[in-house]
């Protein structure tokens, strides 16, 4: 059972029969994966307008946390506690080991209804905390983007719903405080939301987005140094049969080492992409991946495993009309040794029985102690 490299595949969940009912097609949803689970948080559904509330419930968002267990093959919703935030389309995530912050995002009516504030979850208690924070506050807005480096965190960009900006705005995750760093430069690039963010150790770089009636390209792209708070534009280098990506908002981006990954969204003409690109942060060039996603996705979410496996959730499949509950993967390298032979092992045997059983009986089965770890 050879892992494909750079080949989209269908993931199926051997519970989904079981939870397709609950587990609606959802857009707008952010997820965060580690080794041994994706973490789906949120989302809507226009179809959800005229249902009616429970105690718990906020439609047409999903006020919801979901888990993909990797080896099990498994969706199980979480029950958490201590107020999971609401404002939960176009919210903005990361995961710091076995926490998920979340910050900002819109609840009902859009726009009018957004939040400025940081939640974080314990993934191992499945507490969340509304952080208490202080100083310059990024205004309440959706649309925008989070990276974790160390300890700050940076925002950037976004919408208020009305009026869309490109400001940059940090936290200190030890005091607590927010600032803006206010550009030095006279020029800056125009405001935008569902744009994506990479980092390389110094600067930010921005990867499209817009309004909702433009789009930004990727020929040259914008960069922030977090340091001199300078923004500036690079020159990019293009894919030497495919040239450059279209302009496009509402895509995925993930960050692999020093590569970045854009994955589907929407261009200005409101036309769905199914396409896979990597850009170099070293070296500024693009490369179409020769692989395609079963149809075109956007306001989807994207992230990538430690080992280097791509997984995208959810997104719109047809404008404002359809969207999927469905999970696809892509090996953008080929995977250990070790992590080849796991995933045959998880496909021939029967993982959900294994994992019922007590740890010490996992590693009498010869599983070593960190994959074992993975079933829970």
């Amino acid at each position: 059972m050879a892992t494909k490299r750079l080949c989209f595949e269908e993931v199926n969940p051997s519970n989904y029969e079981e939870v397709c009912e609950q587990l609606h097609p959802r857009s707008g949803h952010r997820i965060v994966v580690d080794d041994s689970n994706l973490y789906s948080l949120g989302g809507y559904n226009p179809d959800f307008w005229e249902v009616e509330d429970a105690e718990d419930t906020y439609y047409p968002l999903f006020k919801e946390l979901w888990k993909f267990n990797f080896a099990t093959m498994k969706w199980r919703k979480l029950q958490t506690s201590n107020n999971m935030p609401k404002e939960l389309a176009s919210h903005a995530v990361c995961r710091s080991d076995r926490y998920l912050m979340c910050f900002g995002g819109t609840g009902i009516p859009f726009g009018e209804a957004s939040s400025n504030q940081l939640h974080i979850l314990n993934l191992s208690t499945l507490t969340w905390e509304c952080v208490a924070c202080r100083g310059d506050f990024p205004e309440k807005k959706y649309g925008h983007t989070l990276t974790l480096d160390g300890s700050h965190l940076y925002v950037c960009g976004g919408t208020t719903g009305f009026m869309y900006n490109v400001d940059v705005h940090q936290l200190d995750l030890r005091s607590r405080e927010w600032k803006e760093l206010k550009t030095t430069c006279q020029t800056a690039p125009t405001g935008r939301y569902r744009h994506e963010v990479a980092f390389d150790g110094t600067h930010l770089y921005l990867f499209g987005g817009g309004t909702a009636i433009e789009t930004h390209d990727f020929e040259t792209l914008w960069r922030f140094d977090v340091q001199n708070h300078v923004w500036q534009t690079i020159k990019t280098y293009p894919d030497s049969v495919n040239g450059f990506p279209l302009g496009r908002r509402c895509h995925s981006c993930s960050q692999f080492q020093d590569d970045v990954y854009i994955c589907g969204g929407l261009s200005r003409g409101l036309k769905g992409f199914d396409d896979l690109w990597k850009f170099s942060l070293v070296f500024h060039t693009w490369t179409q991946i020769p692989s395609r996603m079963d149809q075109p996705k956007f306001f989807h979410s994207a992230d990538i495993t430690p080992e280097g496996c791509l997984f995208i959730f959810g997104g719109v499949t047809e404008y404002d009309t359809k969207r999927t509950n469905k999970i696809s993967k892509i090996w953008l390298q080929i995977p250990s040794l070790k992590e080849s032979a796991w995933e045959c092992i998880c496909q021939v045997l029967n993982m959900d029985k294994i994992a019922e059983q007590t740890e010490l009986s996992l590693l009498s089965l010869g599983i070593p102690r960190n994959y074992a770890k993975r079933l829970s």
